[in-house]
């Protein structure tokens, strides 16, 4: 009483009903290379605007170790201060010399995050991300 009906595809004329598990098949083999991408992606500008905070921090914070009367504690906080409005917290700040006194040419700021504190994946402890600038100092006349 009731024939099957099949669509044909007209360029070719052939039933279309034999691919219909082909679309599914294709789709689970092609959406998790499509994920990984956008994960990937996704990892990669977060690591390049952490180190663009951290460029900004040292800079900041090397600013703050050239002027007269500077010393390590106020250049240390400066540079967790421009961190913290980032949501950074476990940042390491190292200020060499830690002594600053009038005869102190050059200040190196260095300032350093745990990968595994600053990534989604599962990075070894070992790995971090840091960055280090040097300025010499004014001197106050």
């Amino acid at each position: 009483m009731f024939e099957r009906q099949y669509l044909t595809d007209r360029r070719i004329g052939k039933p279309r009903h034999q691919r219909f598990g082909a679309t599914t098949v294709e789709f689970a083999l092609v959406i998790p290379i499509i994920f990984a991408t956008f994960f990937a992606a996704f990892e990669f500008c977060k690591l390049a605007m952490l180190r663009h905070t951290l460029d900004n921090a040292v800079y900041e914070a090397s600013r703050q170790s050239i002027l007269p009367g500077a010393d390590a504690k106020t250049i240390s906080a400066k540079a967790k201060q421009v961190l913290v409005s980032m949501g950074i917290v476990d940042a390491v700040v190292t200020v060499s010399p830690t002594v600053i006194d009038e005869s102190t040419k050059n200040v190196t700021v260095k300032v350093s995050i745990p990968l595994n504190k600053a990534s989604n994946l599962p990075v070894p402890e070992k790995y971090s991300i840091s960055r280090s600038l040097t300025m010499a100092r004014e001197r106050s006349l």
